[in-house]
Order: C-alpha cells, then structure tokens, then sequence
C-alpha cells in the first residue's frame, strides 16, 4: 500500500505526459482546467444539496440517522476530478456512476442477489412458535392513563 501511495503522483504525471504527447500541450492544459472547473462546480453542488437536504430536518436528532451518501459521492468525486491527471478523473467517474445506479436503483440496486428481509428485534419474552405476537410495547413519551369507571 505505500507503495501505491508513492506511485500515484507518478502516474498521475505519467498519464498527463502521455495525454500531451497525444493531444498536444494546449490541450491538455485545456482538459486540466476544464476538469478544475467541472469539480469545483460539482462540489459547490454537492454542498448546496446537503444544505438542502440538512434544512428538511426540524432538529439534529433527526438529522443524525440520515446519511448524505449522495453528496459525500459527488463531493469526493468532484475533489478526484480537481486532482490534475487522468487517473483521479477515471475514478471520479467510477464514483459517480456508482452514485447514479444507487439514486435510480435504490441502496439495493448494485447487487444483483436475491433480497433477504430485515432481522427482527430481539424481544424479550418472545417465544419461538408465536409469530403473529410481536411481544411488549414500549411506549415513549407522555401519556396518562384513563381508566373505565
């Protein structure tokens, strides 16, 4: 794994290299601002979307089940597409696709197995054979008690 780290700037200067032989040098200082802009964009986006999101939540503790997978992905993907090179960008591209399939498809959307039902609770004085009982209810908040008289 170091290794990779010390490997990557290389690379990435590599593949740079490589795409300015091809394509020529104002071109590839073209691409490398063009994908600066693009990311920074991407991640203004990102940050607005969160925003919005964090803003339909009335308190924090509402706010702390929900996860901004979304923008975390086009977030992350926007920094990989401001890092010049053309490694970084194969990967933004990668995090991006993977956060399309998952907002068309929904969280289960990438694996193609079959789907298997959520755990039940574990409730205490449950017994094995009664399954149309779900066991004590646990009741939160303030109530009072009325009584037939």
């Amino acid at each position: 794994m170091p290794f990779l780290l010390l490997a990557y700037p290389f690379l990435e200067f590599w593949s740079l290299l490589e795409l300015s032989a091809q394509a020529g040098a104002l071109a590839t200082i073209v691409y490398i601002l063009l994908m600066i802009v693009l990311g920074y964009w991407l991640l203004q986006m990102a940050g607005r979307s969160a925003l919005l999101t964090a803003g339909r939540f009335p308190s924090a503790a509402a706010l702390r089940g929900q996860l901004f997978a979304g923008e975390i992905s086009v977030a992350f993907g926007a920094v990989l597409l401001m890092i010049p090179g053309l490694i970084s960008d194969v990967l933004a591209l990668y995090v991006f696709l993977r956060a399309a399939l998952k907002a068309v498809f929904g969280e289960g959307g990438l694996r193609q197995g079959p789907r298997t039902a959520q755990p039940e609770r574990d409730i205490p004085n449950r017994t094995a054979n009664s399954e149309t009982e779900r066991g004590p209810v646990t009741l939160e908040g303030d109530f009072s008690r009325v009584d037939d008289d």
